[in-house]
């Protein structure tokens, strides 16, 4: 199985009102187990017309949202070159260029002109693939299929735990190093991480 886990970093919680800062992903294959710095990668940082949201947000993704002030004052040429420097891109191109580095990653282009992905992420079902439908061409370029990869299932105590484990728990059950970034990149690497451990590196599960 290929599946895609995905983060992204916003400037709140309310999708109708707040806007994705960055969007990371990387592609695992379960039959083709490669080491994690070969794996391919997607990271952008998006360049939104405006930005709202809350202060709790705003401050966590401040790096972002600094980034993203080094576009003014600058030249035609220079934003050009900053943007490449940066993987900024602008929130309308977002969903085709995604679109394309999954085709380039070997992802087939449906009958409907869309590429169907398994997407994986923390939380991705109920927050991240929300936001992203928001995005230009999101819809039209992107297919996800309905069930989720959830690391957290995989990680639960079920006699103490009142709800899931957030990502830095399942890290911390797991015995992996580091706390969670907030770089959305990072996280999409660490959820790989973490499915690669509890499932022993996707060995066979001996199912009857």
């Amino acid at each position: 199985m290929k599946f895609i886990s995905i983060d992204i970093e916003t400037t709140g919680l309310d999708p109708e009102s707040c806007q994705i800062l960055q969007i990371g992903a990387v592609i695992e294959d379960t039959q083709n187990v490669r080491p994690y710095d070969q794996l391919p990668k997607f990271q952008c940082i998006i360049e939104n017309d405006s930005y709202t949201g809350s202060p709790f947000a705003l401050s966590l993704n401040s790096w972002i949202l600094k980034i993203l002030g080094g576009l003014e004052n600058k030249t035609k040429e220079e934003r050009l070159a900053y943007r490449k420097e940066h993987n900024i891109l602008p929130v309308g191109l977002v969903a085709k260029s995604f679109q394309m580095w999954l085709i380039t990653n070997g992802f087939p282009c449906e009958t409907t002109g869309g590429v169907k992905i398994n997407a994986a992420g923390k939380n991705f079902a109920s927050f991240d693939k929300v936001f992203l439908q928001k995005l230009p061409n999101w819809g039209s370029s992107i297919q996800i299929r309905q069930r989720i990869l959830d690391p957290a299932i995989l990680l639960t105590d079920w006699q103490a735990d009142e709800s899931l484990p957030n990502l830095q728990t399942c890290m911390n059950r797991c015995g992996l190093s580091g706390e969670v970034t907030h770089d959305a990149l990072q996280d999409a690497l660490d959820v790989v991480r973490v499915i690669r451990l509890v499932t022993d590196e996707y060995k066979s599960t001996g199912l009857i």
